[in-house]
């Protein structure tokens, strides 16, 4: 939602209930009419990466579209808890194929100090962050295998 992108709101669409590329095309999606991202959001380190986006029109709730919970402010996820991981990426450990299909799994969630050692992502992390996964790289929302 970087502010380049602002500029070209008549070209945004937000499409529900897909849970393949190929279907992208076919669906015409809601008109974005108004994109607004988190006072306080950082492009150097992607702290506060947030947005409400408007519709121009109310999505239509089934049983693949719906609300999604949101936590309390104060409410803690202790290291070890497991969270789904959605998303299309590289289905082989070579990343020469991709998905076509969203994919997901359940992986752990690791703690900020072992993620922000020099070993992992070297302080990236910042405390509105979560990280999640396998540090051995077997599967992320972005691989499963």
């Amino acid at each position: 939602m970087h502010s380049f992108r602002l500029s070209r709101l008549s070209s945004w669409r937000v499409r529900v209930g897909l849970v393949s590329h190929s279907m992208v095309r076919t669906h015409q999606g809601a008109v974005v009419e108004r994109i607004i991202p988190h006072p306080l959001y950082s492009a150097q380190n992607h702290d506060y990466d947030v947005a409400l986006l408007r519709l121009r029109t109310p999505l239509d709730f089934s049983d693949t579209v719906g609300a999604v919970c949101l936590p309390a402010e104060e409410q803690d996820f202790p290291r070890g808890s497991q969270c789904w991981v959605s998303g299309w990426g590289h289905t082989d450990p070579s990343h020469a194929h991709s998905s076509d299909t969203l994919q997901d799994m359940v992986v752990p969630l690791l703690s900020t100090q072992l993620c922000n050692s020099s070993c992992v992502y070297s302080g990236a992390l910042t405390p509105r962050m979560l990280c999640a996964g396998y540090l051995d790289g077997r599967a992320d929302a972005c691989q499963v295998h």
